[in-house]
């Protein structure tokens, strides 16, 4: 039978072979890895679907694959009595990586994140597992161990700088460092190999079981039938439509108002079983381009080229981190997409401070500072629930409003990497000791590089206080 390229994950249409594991002949266990595979997102294994031989080897390191294509031929499978299979992964990048029944003495086995190794001793190679959704990699901060020593399960390894925050990377196993791969400055990503350990878990040491198989006939609108199967950890049947060279599954009216409206069918995503594009998909692919706005990279800001500065006088160059970047890109869209109102006033808050001063007076030494910006928090949540479009956002390409009704603050720190903002979770729902408490823990974080992506996501309004540096 032929094996396709499966589905890799929501919105991912192709990828590139990084590893061929097998080559024509070989005997290989269901679950056993054929290939790995590097799509914009992460890189990630590709399974066999059952047990069976290898026949003809279609692609090679560096060959670019789209989803539904074909990759190689397997034969002396147990017969089903039906033809072609396509498998799917577990779309999580962090998913444990299938194990052979029957691994290569001479290679460290792959792991990926917190996927164990297989023995007692085995030598492993560690990859960059996932750090978050939309993170592809980073840079290398610094590096916390060295080759030859013993590590602990969850010891820091390394530390890595994202487009979004600084984070340690911990050990997957209790076991030893054999290999170091990376160094201070690097820049990776997720799935490429950091380091080979070896592992005294014998806990972890469980073996992976063969898949189950189930086959199921699925006939597409070409009226060709295919063979679907069915593995552990979710894996979903696969459909070939983004490969340029297969038919997309889409009915004759369908095809005729893509034709008409000059809209390639391999581009819209379908909704119906099976990957079927439908008209309303069609009309909602055309909706969406129509009405979302150029991102700033495609040229919608145009960004005049620099002067040669040192014309004038001696120059230094010095790279940015990741996040100045990304600091610099959030806030140029943001200047662009939102309206920009400025408002001065003077306030009378006598009351108000000597209030502040009670409460500090009234709790135990040692307790969170209750500052202004605790109290900030306070009248903010009040002021979002009687003005609740301030706690909303415009979805333009829905043609919508989309109001929270949540309320998670975030906090503006400055700190040496640059501006961070931690967030402050259902604050409505927070005493004001509770407040102080959060807002410190979460400002030491952000000055300690030790804030997680989660704790910078999901704020419905910001505050940043300037107090620090003046003025009225």
């Amino acid at each position: 039978m032929e094996f396709r390229l499966p589905e890799l994950g929501e919105g991912i249409a192709d990828a590139t072979v990084v590893n061929v594991a097998v080559k024509a002949g070989d005997r290989v266990t269901a679950g056993q890895t054929l290939l790995e595979v590097e799509t914009d997102k992460a890189a990630m294994p590709v399974p066999a679907p059952s047990a069976g031989v290898v026949g003809e080897l279609l692609v090679k390191s560096g060959d670019k694959i789209k989803v539904g294509q074909v990759l190689l031929t397997f034969g002396d499978a147990p017969s089903t009595g039906r033809k072609p299979v396509a498998v799917s992964p577990p779309p999580a990048p962090a998913a444990s990586k299938p194990k052979s029944d029957a691994p290569r003495a001479e290679a460290p086995a792959p792991i990926q994140g917190a996927d164990a190794p297989r023995s007692p001793g085995q030598r492993v190679e560690f990859r960059l597992p996932a750090l978050g959704e939309g993170i592809e990699g980073g840079t290398i901060v610094s590096i916390a161990v060295a080759a030859g020593a013993s590590i602990k399960k969850e010891q820091e390894l390394f530390n890595i700088e994202t487009d979004k925050a600084s984070m340690p990377v911990p050990s997957p196993v209790d076991g030893r460092v054999e290999e170091l791969r990376i160094k201070a400055g690097d820049k990776i990503q997720v799935g490429d190999i950091v380091a080979v350990l070896s592992s005294e878990d014998a806990a972890s040491t469980d073996e992976a079981k063969p898949a189950k198989v189930q086959a199921s006939a699925n006939t597409g609108e070409s009226g060709q039938t295919q063979a679907t199967a069915t593995l552990p950890a979710r894996v979903q049947t696969a459909t070939s439509n983004d490969d340029a060279k297969l038919p997309v599954p889409a009915g004759p009216a369908t095809r005729r108002l893509a034709r008409e409206l000059g809209i390639s069918l391999h581009d819209v995503p379908g909704s119906a079983r099976g990957g079927r594009v439908t008209i309303d998909d069609v009309k909602s692919h055309v909706r969406k381009k129509v009405t979302t706005p150029a991102p700033v990279s495609s040229g919608g800001i145009v960004i005049p080229p620099l002067p040669d500065f040192s014309k004038y006088g001696p120059i230094e160059k010095k790279p940015i981190t990741n996040i100045r970047r990304k600091i610099a890109e959030n806030l140029t869209i943001s200047w662009h997409v939102a309206p920009a109102v400025t408002q001065f006033d003077l306030a009378d808050i006598s009351e108000i401070e000597a209030a502040r001063k009670r409460i500090v007076e009234g709790i135990a030494k040692g307790s969170p500072k209750i500052t202004m910006t605790v109290l900030a928090v306070k009248a903010v949540v009040a002021a979002l629930k009687e003005f609740p479009n301030f706690n909303s956002s415009l979805d333009v390409a829905g043609g919508q409003q989309i109001l929270k009704q949540y309320y998670h603050v975030g906090i503006a720190v400055d700190t040496e990497r640059g501006l961070v903002v931690p967030v402050i979770r259902d604050a409505d729902r927070k005493s004001i000791r509770d407040l102080a408490k959060d807002i410190a823990e979460l400002a030491e974080k952000a000055r300690t590089n030790k804030l997680t992506i989660d704790e910078m996501r999901g704020g419905t309004f910001t505050i940043t206080n300037l107090g620090g540096i003046g003025g009225t």
